[in-house]
């Protein structure tokens, strides 16, 4: 297993990334790692996730923007994983760009609020949606997120959004089976 990549080549992907992100127009929202980081998990950040406004059209555009900016296509199933490679520092992060094709996706976009994330201030998803999005899957790497989610946010959250949310999406049981072990 390789070690993750240090936090300066992270926040340097993520400045390179936004920017050519912006720069065409789809400007993102934080989610994954770094998401999860900014709403109070105590864990490095392996990498950089961003949901983006743009689908299968906008593709070409973006990757040509993010190679302006010095990232890589990645091979794999994913057509938006890319690499930033930083020789200087003699190292790698991946960055992977979720295009916003469900309702629920397009409506983290829309619910998304500003916070500081490593050293630049975007839109980050909520609390709430990074919850409903990791409980989705029965990852238990993703249920330990939830976990911590809940712990370190649970003054704030909007729970009757988030039990109707998981209600609609059938992933209340899980919700409520990780809430309860957050207590613990």
């Amino acid at each position: 297993m390789t070690a993750p990549p240090s936090t300066e080549i992270i926040l340097k992907a993520l400045r390179k990334i936004v920017a050519a992100l912006q720069g065409v127009g789809h400007p993102p929202v934080v989610i994954g790692d770094l998401a999860h980081q900014a709403w109070g998990v105590k864990r490095d950040p392996r990498g950089v996730e961003l949901l983006v406004p743009s689908g299968e059209a906008q593709r070409p555009t973006i990757l040509s923007a993010a190679r302006g900016e010095g990232l890589q296509q990645e091979p794999g199933p994913s057509p938006l994983r890319l690499k930033y490679l930083d020789a200087r520092l003699g190292g790698n992060a991946g960055v992977e760009l979720v295009e916003a094709s469900t309702p629920f996706q397009k409506q983290m976009i829309g619910r998304a609020q500003p916070g500081p994330v490593l050293q630049m201030h975007l839109p980050v998803a909520t609390c709430e949606d990074l919850i409903l999005l990791r409980v989705a899957t029965d990852a238990p790497a993703d249920r330990q997120i939830v976990i911590e989610l809940l712990r370190a946010n649970a003054g704030r959250i909007d729970a009757p959004y988030l039990k109707k949310e998981a209600e609609g999406a059938g992933t209340f049981e899980r919700l409520k089976g990780a809430w309860q072990e957050a207590k613990k």
